[in-house]
This record gives C-alpha cells, structure tokens and sequence, in this order.
C-alpha cells in the first residue's frame, strides 16, 4: 500500500497537519507512507508556456518535478489544506494547477482529504472534489473537517475532528481493500 501525504498548510505543525497525522495512524504498520510539506518545496502555479501540451510533460524545473514522481507511484493520496479564503491553500491549487498535463496518471488512484478552517469551507471541498473527479480518481469518501472558530484558533472546540481524520484514514484503507486485496500479481 503506497500512501502520500500531502501537506498543503505553510504551518508544519499545524490543526492540518495534526489531522493529517490522525488520518496517517488509520493505516496498516505495512503500508508505505510518504510525506510532501508543500510549504518547504519552491515551486510555482502553472504558467503561460502551455509547452506540456507539445511535450506532454511539465518543463518547469523546480520542485514539483519530485512531486510528480510520487504522485504516480501512490495508490491512495490523502491531501491536507486549511481553507484560506474560502478555497484550498495556494500551495495546494499550484500543485493542482501543475498537474494539468498529466491527463491519466492519477486514474483511479484513491483519493481523501482532511480541511481545516475556522468558516467557508465548502468551496475548499469543491476544490479539492472537481481536482479529484477531473483526475478520475476515486473519491474516498467525504473527508475530515476540523473547525478553528477562531482566526488562529485550534482543534480544541471540534471534538468530531480527529474522530472524522481517523475516519476517513480507515475509510482509505477499506477502499484500498475492496479495490486490490483480491487483485492477481
């Protein structure tokens, strides 16, 4: 079981990244977890050169040439952002945006999120939804959302959050199972 673990949030040890870990702790001692911190890789949104289209590939050197690699070798990709401004984190809509070219290569990868926020958060959702389906991966469920109340708040007041992190890390692991454990080598 190839996991990665993406963390769209600038703050490493933050309510996302708490939940991120939760959602971690559902998968089996086998499984192959990797962890991406978006927030310690340089890399930009998609630009003008559309020269992906010609190539089929994306020309830009920069960090997300990594995170490509583990983006095709992940089964499951669990993604953390906290809503900013009612949408995903601009980390996690680069790495959205720099994934154009890969027309097929998340094919039915499982796919689940955690979010966290304080309000507004259905658009980030939305977001991360409409990348998912665009990509034909199969959606793991309905995710985790962790409420902050506050503008720099914490988990403290939203029991149901790390109960919902965990939730949708076994929920992963039960698509996992229904879709490969009878799979022949």
């Amino acid at each position: 079981m190839n996991v990665l673990a993406i963390y769209g949030s600038p703050r490493k040890d933050g309510n996302t990244a708490q939940m991120m870990d939760v959602a971690l702790t559902a998968f089996p001692e086998e499984a192959e977890i990797h962890k991406v911190f978006l927030g310690e890789l340089k890399f930009s949104g998609c630009g003008p050169c559309r020269e992906c289209k010609t190539k089929g590939y994306c020309v830009i050197e920069d960090d997300m040439q990594s995170v490509y690699k583990e983006l095709f070798w992940a089964e499951i990709i669990l993604f953390g952002s906290p809503s900013q401004f009612s949408d995903v984190s601009v980390d996690i809509k680069k790495l959205m945006e720099r994934t154009w070219w890969m027309k097929g290569g998340l094919h039915n990868k499982i796919g689940g999120y955690v979010v966290t926020g304080r309000r507004y958060i259905e658009s980030t959702l939305n977001t991360l939804h409409a990348f998912m389906l665009r990509h034909r991966m199969i959606l793991g469920g309905s995710g985790a959302i962790g409420f902050t109340f506050t503008e720099m708040g914490n988990l403290d007041y939203d029991p149901l959050a790390l109960r919902d992190a965990k939730g949708t890390g076994m929920r992963l692991v039960e698509l996992y199972d229904l879709i490969y454990k009878n799979k022949q080598p």
